[in-house]
């Protein structure tokens, strides 16, 4: 699943990955904040509060209301398949407030990031995996709770990085065997042997989230990170326990180019 559509020379695959609690209970409140929160979100604006921001909120005020959607394609060169993707008011009241990021988000800021990828020539190193097509892992359990992850896979060496911002090691079985069978099947369509064990590497030295929402926002600020290295200097910055950290401008940063990006492209 995670080589699907990627050209061959990749090297690193980001796949931004979140467990839920289930998918009934996703669509279920995804029908109560159309129905019953969106009347009444708000965003604190302040004399500090970013322009680009303000002028989001206040486009997606008028545009989103009444259950009105916005929707979008997936980008073939950066997901190598395309897929209509939906985004509604709550979802931009997130990223210019705070909450629980969604999948159309982290999928509009990967559209941003490919941007970056193709002007700096490196769509041979980088390549995406679509959130959604993690299906039933996805989903997850009923006793897992809602949070973002997000794994880099290095299909040449078969040397995979696993980053939390709670920092918690890798726990789930089933995700490592998901990525591990998918080294297998690249390298076996290359005609290759692959080696007997991947290679799985907790980043515990990543800036961790500050607070219960906002691992989306850190895993997109991982991501922006790693493809603005000249050379991929995550593993050795990451992989030992440090006090790093992100500043409140450092995720700001990452709501800005959102909003840059999405006012360029989709606010009319």
């Amino acid at each position: 699943m995670i080589i699907t559509g990627n050209n061959s020379s990749t090297s690193h695959v980001l796949a931004a990955k979140k467990t839920k609690k289930s998918c009934a209970k996703k669509m279920k409140k995804m029908y109560k904040v159309i129905e019953d929160v969106e009347p009444e979100l708000v965003v604190q604006i302040g004399p500090n509060y970013p322009s680009v921001m303000k002028r989001l909120w206040t486009w997606a005020k008028e545009a989103l209301s009444g259950g009105r959607t916005i929707s979008f394609e997936l980008s073939k060169e950066a997901f190598g398949f395309t897929k209509k993707q939906i985004m509604f008011l709550s979802d931009i009241h997130v990223v210019c407030s705070g909450g629980e990021i969604a999948g159309s988000v982290i999928c509009l800021f990967i559209h941003f990031l490919n941007e970056y990828v193709k002007k700096h020539k490196m769509v041979n190193m980088i390549s995406f995996v679509d959130p959604g097509t993690i299906g039933a892992i996805g989903c997850g359990g009923a006793e897992v709770a809602n949070h973002w992850t997000l794994t880099v896979v290095n299909l040449d060496a078969e040397v995979v990085y696993y980053i939390d911002p709670l920092k918690r090691r890798i726990a789930n079985g089933e995700w490592v065997d998901v990525v591990d069978n998918a080294i297998k099947m690249f390298k076996e369509d290359l005609k290759k042997v692959p080696k007997k064990k991947v290679l799985w590497e907790n980043m515990a030295g990543v800036p961790v989230q500050t607070g219960n929402k906002d691992c989306g926002l850190f895993v997109m600020r991982y991501m922006m990170e790693i493809i603005h290295d000249k050379e991929p200097d995550f593993a050795n910055k990451w992989l030992r326990r440090s006090n790093l950290v992100y500043t409140e401008d450092d995720i700001n940063e990452i709501r800005v180019e959102f909003a840059k990006y999405f006012m360029k492209h989709y606010a009319s």
